[in-house]
């Protein structure tokens, strides 16, 4: 694999794809799942580009992404609503969880 080609890779053309609907043909689809285990966690930002439904098909056939892209947006979380929604693809509940800083994602202080 090339390493200087990852950042294009994933900024990039995983990115154009996805605004092709790269899931629409079969084949396709598998080899950029592929491509983005491989290059993975630099593909992350780009497959939270993906609609729900694709993203949710793509951890189901690749589960060893699940937990990095949940750590990944975990880690960005800026609208809580979105990571909500984020989590609730990968199956778990921010709330659960403890933060970064100890205490638990979902609760006010």
């Amino acid at each position: 694999m090339y390493k200087s080609l990852v950042g294009f890779v994933s900024t990039t053309l995983l990115s154009r794809l996805i605004t092709k609907k790269i899931w629409m043909n079969g084949p396709l689809w598998e080899g950029f799942i592929v491509c983005a285990k491989v290059i993975a966690p630099a593909s992350f930002g780009a497959l939270l580009q993906l609609p729900k439904e694709q993203l949710k098909d793509l951890v189901e056939r690749q589960p060893g992404l699940k937990s990095g892209l949940r750590d990944y947006v975990v880690k960005k979380a800026g609208n809580k609503a979105r990571t909500a929604g984020y989590l609730d693809i990968f199956g778990e509940d921010e709330s659960q969880d403890p933060g970064p800083s100890g205490e638990l994602n979902g609760q006010q202080q």
